[in-house]
């Protein structure tokens, strides 16, 4: 293996293993601005996806912006 082949492959702390980056419920209602409980109205309402249970934490896709409709 060359040195190039080396450094371009991620370390094993850069590999995800499901491909979506998770962020804790709480830090994603601190970055929208809003409280746990609307983050849950919004998944009722369908503006964003439903939370991944992990340990029985919640976590939502980091990348994931709140859908917004054209009025």
């Amino acid at each position: 293996m060359t040195d190039t082949a080396q450094s371009t492959q991620p370390s094993p702390r850069q590999r995800r293993r499901h491909g979506r980056r998770h962020e804790a419920w709480r830090k994603k209602a601190e970055r929208h601005g809003v409280s746990t409980r609307t983050l849950d109205r919004w998944v009722v309402d369908g503006i964003i996806s439903a939370p991944v249970y992990i340990n029985g934490r919640k976590f939502g896709d980091a990348d994931e912006e709140p859908r917004v409709d054209a009025a």
